[in-house]
């Protein structure tokens, strides 16, 4: 079975920061806050888990030079290991993996639009329902309107995301970033090492998804040259958004104040939910 090639190397390192970026950035921040303490550790955070993730991304890249097969993992664990594990992983990717981060993420939008559109909080699930289906059956058109689609989404959130950065430092004079105190005077030797490893759980579940391109290996143009371009200007672009969305939190939050929201996107000053929030309750 031949596919059509019709991703180009836009569409390609579209999927890749696509698939990267969702919820995480927006939720797990006060995490890797309440673990970790201090603007620095926060940051230093999110810094090793981008180095992380780009040790993944040379990985896949390439692996994705000497097999561009479609099925990503899955060919991989095929042709390494044994197809009973390409087999098992496939299922798990489907009923555990893959379907759990994907409705994490729906969830999670829907917490964000559900103040924006005023509406109750029972609307939250059926909103992250009603996203997920509408979304799939988009997809079912065809690869190319998906990746129209996928393009459009990933430019728009990659946009307000750089907005709201943007909107940090316009918008806030006063800065919660100050490195006087490295880490908290209550984590020490091991205590500190065993924090910053428990940050880098949400940390690396935020920077996942370098691997997506390669389920549509055999669907990208000139695969031995777009494939492994992709993935690296891909993950290379989230870290950039990653680390400037967190210096942002903290500088217009403080770190104590990021600790203490789960949706440090909606209440920094430049977000559009903050902005929508004033209007609708008269400033």
């Amino acid at each position: 079975m031949k596919f059509a090639r019709k991703l180009n190397l836009f569409d390609a390192t579209m999927i890749v920061i696509s698939g990267i970026i969702g919820s995480g950035i927006f939720i797990n921040p006060y995490i890797v806050a309440q673990t970790v303490k201090t603007p620095f550790l926060i940051l230093a955070v999110w810094v090793a888990g981008g180095l992380i993730a780009l040790a993944g991304a040379f990985v896949f890249a390439e692996l994705s030079t000497v097999m561009p097969r479609v099925g990503g993992q899955y060919a991989f664990f095929r042709e390494a290991f044994h197809p009973l594990v390409a087999f098992l992983h496939g299922w798990s990717l489907l009923f555990i993996i893959q379907s759990g981060a994907t409705a994490g993420v729906a969830v999670a939008f829907a917490k964000y639009l559900r103040p924006l559109l005023d509406l109750p909080e029972t609307f939250v699930t059926p909103l992250a329902v009603a996203i997920l289906l509408g979304l799939a059956a988009f997809h079912a058109l065809g690869i190319k309107p998906g990746a129209i689609l996928i393009n459009v989404i990933t430019f728009g959130k990659t946009l307000a995301i750089a907005a709201l950065i943007a909107g940090a430092f316009v918008l806030t004079k006063q800065s919660g970033v100050t490195f006087e105190r490295l880490a908290p005077a209550e984590l020490r030797g091991l205590g500190l090492v065993s924090a910053f490893f428990a940050g880098l759980v949400p940390t690396m579940f935020s920077y996942g998804g370098w691997q997506n391109l390669n389920f549509v290996a055999e669907e990208v143009r000139d695969p031995l040259r777009n494939l492994p371009r992709a993935i690296l200007i891909g993950v290379l672009c989230v870290i950039v958004v990653y680390v400037g969305a967190n210096v942002a939190y903290v500088h217009t939050l403080t770190a104590p104040a990021l600790a203490a929201t789960e949706t440090p996107a909606a209440d920094e000053p430049g977000s559009a939910l903050r902005a929508a929030s004033l209007l609708r309750d008269g400033g």
